[in-house]
Order: structure tokens, then C-alpha cells, then sequence
């Protein structure tokens, strides 16, 4: 009876709600991998243990949502310290893939993959190539979130990519309509449930992903668009700026 190959090693590095999830998935897979966590980065104590666990790594994850310039700072260490045949996997909320392989001298092995809380086996995980990005490289992606257990769907390399945008944009919509009080949280996620067959409403959506994440979303699209289709509504900053930020904080439109 044949043995299975061995799976090679992945270095899951950035949010613990990407982090720890992405990398209890890999371990479920057979996967041997390292997760550091990086809440408050940049954190120079962490530089060294990150760039030896980046060494013998054969795939790695990067997924700090952001803001760019941390992002920059941890795709910078990375790509130094990854065997240059590794290839890396970043998390594109508030940045493009080609911003991102901008920051690299490898810019090849980028691809970036987007991803909202409540993270859950089984969902769709988009991938996109970067312009100066290697086809390989996309395919390489594609097989191991297919390992994983999860729908890749290949979409044109954009920030927020498609899911992330048009979803913030209706948590949005949604915190204008409380602001201006046309109806309370509940019975907007009410309506739109049962009106569009939703899993849950926008205001709910918006406390499981955290609000601190959807304005930085929309601030990214704004910036990228210069539109003011994504002005993030004010009572979303001021939410922000009071730390109600959904669940993860156990309070936001509803108490948790």
C-alpha cells in the first residue's frame, strides 16, 4: 500500500480571525503549519521568528487586512525571507495584487485571494493575479484552496475584489438607512432576509465581520474609485471610534 506525499509547510501570518482559522484548516488538511498572529503589528520582537519560520516555509499566507502601509512593512519581510520558488498567498480588502507584488522583488509568486469573517469551510475564496503575476502561480493558489476545502473563483485583480466590495457597500447602505432612521437594525436585516434570502442581514453581516474592517474596505474602494458611493456612512465611524465593532467587541448594531 503506497504512502501519501508529504504536504508542504505553510506560514499563515497576520489577523488572528484570518490566521488562526486559515490555519486550523491547514492542520484538518495534513498540512504542518505555523501561524503567528501579528495584532498591533508592526512589532519588531516578532521579526526574527518570523523570517525563520518564512525560511522553511514552501507556501505562505499572508492575511493583515490592514492598513497598507503594516501590510507593506510584513509583505517586505516576507519576500525577503521566503525560498524565492515559495509562493505567497496575500489577503487583497484594501489593496490590490499588484500593489502588493509592487512591494516584492518577486513579484511572480503573488497572488492575492480575498476572504470575509465568519470564516467556514466550504465557501467561495476569490484569487487574483497580479499584472506582472505568474499563471502558475494562480494555479498553485487555486489547487491548495481546493485542498483546503474551499471554491476558488478567479475574479480581475481589484481591491476589494467582488464579494468584500458589493457586500460592504450594502452594510453601508444599510447604516445610512439606521443614521436617517428609516427603520431599526433588526427590521432592515429583517426585510432584507426575507426579501432577498439572504443568510443574515446587512447590519448583522456587518457585526460578524467587524465594523473596524468594513469602513476600511470602503475608505480603500473611495480612494481607488474617488467616489462617493463608498463614503462610509458617519454612524460606521462613529462606531468605529467608540470601539463597537460587532461582535468581536460584543457590541456594534447588536449586542453579542
Amino acid at each position: 500500500m503506497g504512502t501519501q506525499p508529504l504536504k508542504e509547510r505553510v506560514l499563515i501570518v497576520g489577523a488572528s480571525i484570518f490566521a488562526e482559522e486559515i490555519g486550523a484548516w491547514c492542520l484538518e488538511k495534513g498540512y504542518p503549519a505555523s501561524v503567528l498572529t501579528l495584532e498591533g503589528w508592526p512589532a519588531p520582537e516578532l521579526r526574527p521568528t518570523l523570517e525563520a519560520e518564512a525560511r522553511r516555509s514552501a507556501l505562505a499566507v499572508e492575511a493583515l487586512p490592514y492598513p497598507p502601509e503594516a501590510k507593506q512593512a510584513l509583505v517586505e519581510i516576507l519576500d525577503a525571507a521566503l525560498p524565492p520558488e515559495t509562493l505567497l498567498l496575500s489577503l487583497c480588502l484594501t489593496v490590490s495584487a499588484t500593489q502588493v507584488a509592487g512591494w516584492t522583488r518577486h513579484p511572480g509568486r503573488v497572488v492575492g485571494f480575498a476572504l470575509l469573517p465568519p470564516l467556514s469551510l466550504g465557501l467561495p475564496v476569490e484569487l487574483a493575479r497580479s499584472l506582472p503575476g505568474d499563471t502558475g502561480a494562480l494555479e498553485r493558489a487555486r489547487a491548495w484552496w481546493q485542498a483546503l476545502g474551499l471554491s476558488p473563483v478567479v475574479v480581475q485583480d481589484a481591491v476589494g475584489m467582488v464579494h468584500p466590495r458589493i457586500l460592504c457597500a450594502l452594510i453601508n447602505e444599510a447604516a445610512f438607512a439606521v443614521m436617517e432612521g428609516v427603520a431599526a437594525p433588526e427590521d432592515i436585516d429583517t426585510a432584507m432576509k426575507l426579501g432577498t434570502n439572504y443568510p443574515r442581514g446587512p447590519l448583522e453581516w456587518g457585526d460578524l465581520i467587524g465594523l473596524d474592517l468594513v469602513v476600511a474596505i470602503l475608505d480603500a474602494l473611495e480612494a481607488e474609485h474617488r467616489s462617493g458611493a463608498y463614503r462610509a456612512a458617519p454612524v460606521l465611524r462613529q462606531m468605529v471610534r467608540a470601539g463597537l465593532l460587532g461582535r468581536k467587541t460584543g457590541r456594534g448594531f447588536y449586542l453579542w
